[in-house]
């Protein structure tokens, strides 16, 4: 492909069909063929027509490579992968312990974890150590997400933990989409993690219908076999829900703490880098958290609802998310589906045809993003409310240099009834992150020093650092993650 002679070798194949779509000025849709390591697929690149992949009255629903892919880690009852009745019924199980208002009563266990963190930065700034964050913020955020879906501490921030350690070896076995998967070795070596990972649960799970429920907080677990135990027949003791709630508690573990670190990661980057839109963050966290960095914790605890209020810090964390987003949404077409690009002829697909998503490339196209490359969280302000006609009231964006984003151009976390379940947590959990240490330590991106120490990896990139401009482009990683897990230095401001 002649992207990757213009692109790290390494880059992730969602960007790489953002600059494919650049380098041959593709449009609004266009095809892509990688047989036979995946699927031919039809990648959409415009928001209307991925409104009609995603939010139409009849959504497209998953294809069943997403289960090929997932199967290792979630088995085959994710409510990632699940389509029609099985995906209603699953989502009804686990949406209310993703809402905000539940959310919010684990707002102080989200503190006490972050607390963790933070000694954990403090050690890395006595040492003067370089290290990568996304590791790091990996830990933390498995520690935070065990705690809401199962009520385990992990501890991984400090210590070996069983699952962890197997859930972490397991995504490195999954596969890339880029090579033939078929090493008989790395199949045994996922069943056994994976059996590592259910036997772990299924303790979890036998425990607390033999003890009864936490009686401190209530976790999504709980929430999910409250719900699950008012149907009819419904019991903690049938098989079928056991197999189902332990393939779905890996899915949250998974997609649960993967946005959050990978984002965090990104933003302290990104301010690194950005020292003016730093000091507006600052700004932003003195006027509403109090000066008292001592006693942010505390507060945050006692108030959880205050970490709603910080929009520029929302901002920042939006356009974070455009830039760096999630692998686009893998669809299937359920019939022979004709779409009607603004830029070309239409195209008709053929029933059971592989559509992507192309978040990314929508994400990075100048006509809805000006400057698309370029961090400007202001995109993301709202300036003002306005009252439609029939009476109810719409915040309008407005934009960076006046451009707001258009309708349904910004979807990190997709758009419509498959709109990720988890996207309320990932918000809240990275704004507590960042009002607890942005004003306690000073990060700064560490690259160049990193590339000095391990030339074998620019090597092996092909000798390119860059791309669209940043050295933390997103690579294949199980997920889209940033290259190198972003090294830094971190230092404990006075």
């Amino acid at each position: 492909m002649h992207v990757q002679s213009k692109a790290p070798k390494d880059l992730h194949p969602q960007a790489q069909m953002t600059m494919l779509q650049r380098l041959y000025k593709l449009g609004d849709m266009f095809t892509v063929d990688t047989w036979p390591l995946m699927d031919q697929m039809y990648l959409v690149a415009n928001p209307k027509l991925a409104h009609q992949v995603s939010q139409d009255s009849s959504p497209f629903p998953k294809h069943p490579m997403i289960t090929r892919f997932l199967k290792p880690l979630t088995g085959y009852n994710s409510v990632l992968a699940a389509n029609d009745a099985k995906w209603k019924e699953l989502r009804s199980l686990f949406a209310p312990g993703f809402s905000n208002a539940h959310l919010m009563t684990m707002v102080p266990l989200m503190v006490e974890k972050t607390e963790v963190f933070c000694d954990l930065l403090s050690e890395y700034a006595a040492k003067h150590e370089l290290f990568s964050m996304e590791p790091m913020a990996a830990r933390l955020t498995i520690d935070i997400i065990g705690i809401v879906v199962l009520g385990v501490d992990f501890k991984s921030l400090t210590r070996r933990d069983e699952l962890v350690e197997a859930f972490r070896h397991l995504l490195d076995l999954l596969p890339n989409g880029q090579t033939l998967d078929i090493n008989p070795v790395t199949h045994y070596l996922r069943r056994k993690y994976a059996n590592t990972m259910d036997n772990y649960i299924r303790r979890v799970l036998r425990d607390r219908a033999a003890n009864g429920a936490n009686k401190k907080f209530r976790t999504l677990m709980d929430i999910a076999i409250e719900r699950y135990e008012q149907l009819p027949n419904g019991s903690l003791f049938d098989c079928g829900f056991e197999q189902l709630a332990v393939d779905n508690l890996k899915t949250f573990v998974f997609a649960g703490h993967d946005t959050s670190s990978t984002t965090l990661s990104n933003i302290y980057h990104l301010l690194s880098k950005h020292p003016e839109v730093l000091a507006k963050v600052i700004e932003e966290h003195d006027q509403v958290l109090g000066k008292d960095t001592a006693a942010i914790g505390q507060l945050i605890r006692d108030q959880p609802s205050i970490i709603n209020k910080l929009p520029y810090t929302t901002a920042v964390i939006r356009e974070t998310l455009r830039l760096y987003p999630a692998s686009g949404s893998l669809r299937m077409a359920p019939k022979d589906t004709t779409f009607h690009p603004d830029k070309a002829p239409a195209v008709t697909v053929p029933k059971g045809s592989l559509i992507w998503v192309g978040i990314h490339t929508i994400h990075h196209d100048a006509e809805f993003f000006p400057c698309p490359d370029e961090f400007h969280p202001e995109r993301f302000m709202t300036a003002k409310t306005i009252t439609l006609a029939d009476g109810r009231t719409e915040a309008v964006t407005a934009g960076w240099n006046g451009h707001a984003p258009p309708a349904d151009a910004y979807r990190p976390f997709e758009k419509g009834p498959r709109m990720c379940i988890g996207s309320e947590m990932a918000m809240i959990e990275i704004r507590v992150v960042l009002a607890m240490t942005l004003r306690r330590f000073r990060f700064e991106s560490a690259y160049a020093e990193y590339r000095r120490r391990h030339p074998d990896e620019v090597e092996a990139a092909g000798g390119r650092t860059e791309a669209f401009g940043d050295e933390a482009y997103q690579v294949f990683s199980s997920t889209a993650k940033p290259k190198s897990g972003v090294p830094m230095y971190v230092y404990t401001k006075e």
